[in-house]
């Protein structure tokens, strides 16, 4: 492939194939393009990132508190959990106390 003269192909083939180079060279004019065509877009493009960021952050936030509240509601289980195995042993101590005063009398 001839540039400019040069015989590009012969020159870069051996390391690089005519194919992989133009699309490097396609890959940095549309980068060239892309960014002329964007700069007039800029204040849209911060103003859009900026409502990104301000999401991202309300969606941390309440994905926080969010969290907080099932750890709460996760402990507060457990505890009365715990109340009622209690509550049951106690039962279950009390019924034996009375088997027992049951079998003496008898």
């Amino acid at each position: 492939m001839q540039i400019l003269g040069l015989n590009i192909g012969n020159t870069i083939g051996g390391c690089i194939s005519t194919n992989f180079f133009l699309a490097g060279i396609g890959t940095v004019a549309g980068m060239v393009l892309i960014s002329k065509l964007l700069k007039d877009a800029k204040p849209v493009l911060v103003g859009a990132t900026k409502e990104v960021i301000a999401f991202q952050q309300w969606l941390s936030s309440n994905i926080a508190e969010g969290q907080e509240f099932w750890e709460d509601v996760v402990a507060e289980a457990k505890h009365q959990y715990k109340l009622e195995i209690e509550k049951k042993l106690e039962i279950i101590q009390k019924q034996q106390e009375v088997l027992e005063k049951l079998k003496s009398k008898l």
